[in-house]
C-alpha cells in the first residue's frame, strides 16, 4: 500500500511542476526575464570565475619566480611607454 501513496505523490508532483513550466512559457514575459536573470547569473559567474583562475595562475607564477619570457615582453612594453611621453 506504501508504493501506491508514493507513486501518486510522485504523479502530483509532476503535475504540479509541469503546471509551472507551462505558466511561464504561456507568458513571453515571465519567461523573457527568467532567461535574461539566468543569463546575466551565468556570465557573472563565468567572469568571475575566470578572474579568479587568472589571479591564480598570476599568484604561482609570482611564487615560482615568474616567467622569464613574459616579464622581458612586459618590460619591453614599459620602456617603450616610459619613451614615448
Amino acid at each position: 500500500m506504501a508504493k501506491k501513496s508514493q507513486f501518486k505523490n510522485i504523479q502530483e508532483q509532476d503535475l504540479v511542476s509541469l503546471d509551472g513550466i507551462l505558466e511561464i512559457l504561456k507568458n513571453k514575459k515571465k519567461l523573457f526575464w527568467l532567461n535574461f536573470k539566468a543569463g546575466f547569473v551565468r556570465g557573472f559567474a563565468g567572469i568571475l570565475g575566470a578572474a579568479l583562475a587568472i589571479l591564480f595562475v598570476g599568484f604561482l607564477a609570482t611564487y615560482l619566480g615568474g616567467i622569464p619570457m613574459i616579464g622581458d615582453f612586459i618590460k619591453q612594453i614599459g620602456d617603450a611607454v616610459k619613451t614615448a611621453k
